[in-house]
């Protein structure tokens, strides 16, 4: 459905960011979509593990504070 829309960024956000978010965003790329993660916006309870997936998620797609997302946003 979002490929029928030509949506091709997914902004994520959401709690677990080792599991849910990491896993998610990997998905969405491998399916062709541009994954941003909004690091102000992401969290989990285990806090060692949320700073390595950041430091990995980094390494594979844009990672931002949701003011610079919201400042650089660009609907169309």
């Amino acid at each position: 459905m979002m490929k029928n829309r030509n949506i091709k960024t997914i902004i994520f956000t959401g709690i677990a960011t080792e599991i849910g978010v990491e896993s998610s965003a990997r998905d969405a790329s491998n399916r062709g979509f541009y994954p941003v993660i909004v690091e102000d916006c992401v969290s989990s309870m285990d806090k060692d593990a949320h700073n390595r997936s950041l430091e990995n998620m980094k390494k594979m797609f844009i990672c931002e504070n949701s003011n610079t997302i919201i400042e650089n946003i660009n609907i169309s």
